[in-house]
């Protein structure tokens, strides 16, 4: 009876996957569809089309984006959850993705970032900066961090949106010290609150923050990583201001449902790094300093699982909850 088991076991994840290979060996039939939670218009939405472009190309078939944002993302991340996981519905979205479930108490989507996604290929990265007004007596990110542990909590810090709110968290974690974080709406309003005074420390995505910064209307102390970026190349590292650790981006992303054939999301990673690859994509992301990933749809759904756990315990410690 044992044996008559271990065989009937055995026989069918062998046609199982013959089958996840047949499906792989004809995929695409028909039209896929990339859904983001963001509005037209928006960086997401357009490095999704230019994707979408790309890939109908290499796949033969029409590749749709459909805008669904709202819901801090949950209108999108239920039109992918609620399709089938067969590779014809994805979706593109950023770290919001990895760290809402654990940000929302009563987030409308409710779904485990684990379980319930297949990480299919990371898009690209771009780096975050600090800044602070140039009447801050701080040139460095360690005399910053010297005035905080003697004033703790005398600067507020301009934050817009999730991930730099947490970005932020996370640096004053790893320096010991304390801002006082002010959210706003967007990027430009949040540099426009330190040229006003309003603030006197930035943290935002290096790109929104260059040209302000190259202009002499803020001081940059600090890019996250290892590598000093192009458009900002007066401004160390993280690692290089004795904050290694600090390595942390913003980037884009596609999933797919969990439960996606293996094959076909190695298929779609390898179509997607291609497309990412290519001179139109180069030039458009290179103009906004970032970076196109080459992580395999393994590295990336490491890399996320990464993301998750990092991004939740910086809300847990820092004890952010909102419902």
């Amino acid at each position: 009876m044992l044996r008559r088991n271990v065989l009937q076991a055995s026989c069918a994840a062998a046609l199982a996957s013959i089958g996840f290979r047949a499906a792989a060996q004809s995929y695409p039939t028909g039209p896929i569809r990339i859904v983001t939670p963001y509005d037209p218009g928006s960086a997401v939405d357009i490095t999704s089309r230019m994707v979408a472009e790309g890939l109908s190309k290499r796949l033969g078939q029409p590749v749709i984006v459909e805008n669904r944002p709202g819901g801090q993302g949950a209108v999108g991340m239920n039109a992918l959850l609620g399709a089938p996981a067969n590779g014809y519905t994805l979706l593109t979205d950023t770290p919001a993705s990895a760290i809402n479930p654990s940000l929302y108490k009563s987030h409308q989507s409710r779904y485990n970032a684990t379980k319930d996604l297949a990480p299919v290929a990371q898009l690209m990265s771009l780096p975050f900066a600090i800044a602070v007004d140039p009447s801050v007596p701080a040139k460095t990110v360690g005399e910053l961090v010297k005035l905080l542990k003697d004033k703790p909590g005398s600067l507020n810090a301009a934050v817009a949106g999730t991930s730099t709110r947490l970005a932020g968290e996370l640096f004053s974690m790893q320096a010991d010290v304390k801002f006082t974080p002010i959210p706003y709406k967007g990027a430009a309003s949040a540099m426009q609150s330190v040229m006003k005074g309003e603030t006197q420390v930035v943290f935002l995505d290096a790109a929104n923050l260059a040209p302000f910064i190259n202009a002499g209307k803020l001081r940059g102390l600090l890019i996250t990583g290892d590598k000093r970026w192009p458009a900002l190349s007066q401004v160390p590292t993280a690692k290089e201001s004795g904050y290694p650790q600090f390595d942390v981006s913003t980037w884009f992303g596609m999933f797919a449902k969990a439960g996606t054939p293996q094959p076909i999301v190695d298929q779609l990673n390898a179509a997607i790094r291609e497309v990412m690859l290519s001179p139109s994509l180069e030039t458009y992301l290179s103009q906004r300093g970032a970076q196109p990933s080459k992580r395999t749809a393994s590295e990336f759904k490491e890399f996320f699982h990464q993301e998750i756990n990092l991004w939740r315990d910086v809300i847990v410690k820092a004890n952010i909850e909102v419902e």
